[in-house]
C-alpha cells in the first residue's frame, strides 16, 4: 500500500529526474542525424590517407600494430587484411551504415554496425586518435540504448510512431548526458594539475605553435590580452559544466550556446580534426524542448515531411526486430538494463578517476592504461615545443634534398606546416612517433617518402634519414632549434 505522501514524493523525484536527465525525442532524432553526418565526414577525412594509415603498405603494418597494441589490435576487423581493396570495402560499408543512420532506416541496426566498424577502424591505428575519437565512440555506444529512430526517421514514418511521448527519461538518457558532463569535468581537473592554465598562459602557448593554428589562429597569435581572457573564460566555462544537468529550459539553452560558441571558436583557430564537431554533436541532447517546438513548427511548414513520406513508401518497410515480451518480462528486462547502465556509469567514473591518477588500477604488460586515454588535450599543460621532421635524402643523381619538401635541407622553422603535417592525424601520428621514440614508425615513414618521391621523379631516392627538429615555444622571442637523427638507411632496404 502506498501512502499519498510517498506517491507525491515519488512523482516529484520522477519529474525532477525527467527534467534534468531526460532527453527530448526530437533531440535524439537530431543527435542521430548529426552522428550519421559526423561518421560520413570522419570517413571522408580518413580516406585521404587510407593506404598510409590502414594498410600493410603504410606507416603501421599489422605486424607493428600487433607489437605495439596487443590488446586493441584484436578488436579490429580492419586488421584482418593489409590490402587496400579490403579497407576500401570496409570504408564503403561503414559509409552505407552511416547514411542509413542519418535517414533513420533500421536505425538501431545501422547504429550497431556503425559502432562496430568505428571501433574496428580506430583500433587499426590508435596512433592517429585524439579525445574526439574516444568521445564519438562513447556517444555511439550510449545511443544504442536510446530510441534514436523514434522521431524524424524513415523508421518512424513507416511505422507511424510520431505520436510517442515527447521525452525519454531512462538510465541510458542519464548516462548519455552525464558522459558529456564528465568529459568537461575531467578536462578541467586535468588542467588544474598543471601550472600554465592557472596563470593564464596556456592558450598563448597553444596559439604560439604554428603546427596547430589554422584559419583565424595565426591572426590571434601574439595578442596576449584576448588569449588570456579566452584562457580564463574556458576554464570558468568548464567549471560550469555540471549546470548542464542541474538547470533546465532557458538557462540550460544559454549554457549549451556558450559551449557551442567555444567549440566553434576552436574549430576556427586550432586544427584538431573532427574534435570540435564531436563536441558540438555531444551538446545536442542537452537542447531543451522549447527549442525543438520551434524547430518542429518550421519543419512542418517545409516540404521535408512529405518528401520523407515518399521516400519511406519507396523503401522496404523496416521490420521491428525487437521481440515482443510479456509485460512482466519486459519490466524485469527494463530494470535489468537500468542496473547494467548504472554499473557502466560507475565503471566510467572509475576509469576517469584512474586517468586522473586518483585510482590505481594496476595492470600488466599489454593492458590498456587509462592515463593514456584521458580527456587531456592540451592538459595538464599544453605542449611547449614545436616539432617538425626533416628527411635528408640523396638521389641517384647525387643531389641532396629534403624528401618531405623536395627542397634543399634546412633546419630552420618551416614557413608553413602544411607539408609537414598535411592533416591533424598526420601530426598526431608523427608526434606520437617522436614522443614514444617509435623507430618502426619512423622507418615506415621513410619508406612512404621514398615511395612517394620515386613515383613522381626520374632520379629516385637512394639513401634517406629521418630527423627531428625541435624548438621551444617562443612567447618572448625565438628559441634556438635543436635536432637529431632518429633513423637512416637506404630506400632499397624498405622495398
Amino acid at each position: 500500500m502506498r501512502f499519498p505522501i510517498q506517491s507525491a514524493v515519488g512523482e516529484r523525484v520522477r519529474a525532477l529526474f525527467a527534467s534534468r536527465l531526460g532527453v527530448d525525442r526530437r533531440a535524439l532524432a537530431t543527435f542521430r542525424v548529426a552522428l550519421g553526418l559526423l561518421l560520413c565526414l570522419d570517413l571522408v577525412l580518413r580516406a585521404r590517407n587510407l593506404r598510409a594509415f590502414y594498410t600493410d603498405a603504410g606507416v603501421l603494418p599489422r605486424e607493428t600494430l600487433h607489437a605495439l597494441y596487443p590488446t586493441l589490435s584484436r578488436l579490429s576487423l580492419h586488421a584482418l587484411s593489409g590490402a587496400v581493396w579490403f579497407e576500401v570495402v570496409l570504408f564503403v560499408l561503414a559509409a552505407g551504415c552511416a547514411l542509413a543512420l542519418l535517414l533513420g532506416y533500421h536505425s538501431r541496426l545501422a547504429l550497431l554496425a556503425s559502432f562496430v566498424l568505428l571501433v574496428s577502424l580506430q583500433a587499426r591505428n590508435p596512433l592517429v586518435l585524439n579525445g574526439g575519437d574516444s568521445l564519438l565512440r562513447r556517444l555511439l555506444f550510449w545511443g544504442l540504448l536510446l530510441p534514436l529512430g523514434a522521431r524524424w526517421s524513415l523508421d518512424a514514418r513507416a511505422r507511424m510512431q510520431n505520436g510517442l511521448s515527447t521525452r525519454v527519461a531512462t538510465a541510458a538518457s542519464a548516462a548519455l548526458l552525464l558522459q558529456v558532463v564528465l568529459v568537461y569535468v575531467v578536462t578541467v581537473l586535468f588542467k588544474h594539475q598543471g601550472t600554465l592554465w592557472g596563470r593564464g598562459l596556456a592558450v598563448r602557448y597553444v596559439f604560439d605553435l604554428r603546427e596547430f593554428t589554422v584559419f583565424l589562429g595565426p591572426v590571434l597569435a601574439g595578442h596576449a590580452l584576448p588569449l588570456t581572457v579566452v584562457n580564463y573564460g574556458w576554464m570558468a566555462l568548464l567549471a560550469c559544466a555540471p549546470l548542464l544537468v542541474l538547470t533546465t529550459e532557458r538557462v540550460r539553452a544559454a549554457l549549451v550556446g556558450a559551449f557551442a560558441l567555444a567549440h566553434l571558436g576552436l574549430l576556427c583557430t586550432i586544427g584538431v580534426g573532427v574534435f570540435p564537431f564531436v563536441d558540438l554533436v555531444a551538446l545536442v541532447p542537452f537542447v531543451p524542448s522549447f527549442v525543438w517546438d520551434a524547430v518542429e513548427r518550421r519543419l512542418n511548414r517545409s516540404g521535408l515531411p512529405a518528401a520523407a513520406d515518399v521516400l519511406a513508401r519507396r523503401l522496404p518497410t523496416p521490420r521491428n526486430v525487437t521481440p515482443t515480451l510479456p509485460a512482466g518480462t519486459a519490466r524485469v528486462a527494463s530494470r535489468g538494463l537500468a542496473v547494467v547502465v548504472c554499473l557502466l556509469l560507475v565503471a566510467m567514473c572509475a576509469w576517469n578517476a584512474a586517468s586522473l591518477g586518483y585510482v590505481d588500477v594496476g595492470g600488466n604488460e599489454g593492458s590498456v592504461d587509462p592515463q593514456a586515454y584521458g580527456w587531456n588535450m592540451f592538459a595538464p599543460n599544453p605542449v611547449t615545443t614545436e616539432v617538425w621532421y626533416v628527411a635528408p635524402a640523396r638521389t641517384t643523381a647525387g643531389e641532396r634534398i629534403d624528401a618531405i619538401t623536395g627542397e634543399a635541407v634546412t633546419w630552420a622553422p618551416p614557413p608553413s606546416f602544411e607539408r609537414q603535417y598535411p592533416t591533424a592525424r598526420w601530426r598526431k601520428l608523427l608526434r606520437n612517433a617522436h614522443k614514444r621514440d617509435l623507430v618502426g614508425i619512423q622507418r615506415a615513414y621513410a619508406g612512404s617518402l621514398c615511395t612517394r618521391w620515386n613515383a613522381t621523379h626520374a632520379d629516385g631516392l637512394e639513401r634517406i634519414s629521418i630527423a627531428l627538429a625541435i624548438q621551444e615555444a617562443r612567447l618572448d622571442g625565438p628559441e634556438p632549434v635543436r635536432h637529431d637523427v632518429r633513423w637512416n638507411g637506404t630506400c632499397a632496404s624498405m622495398t
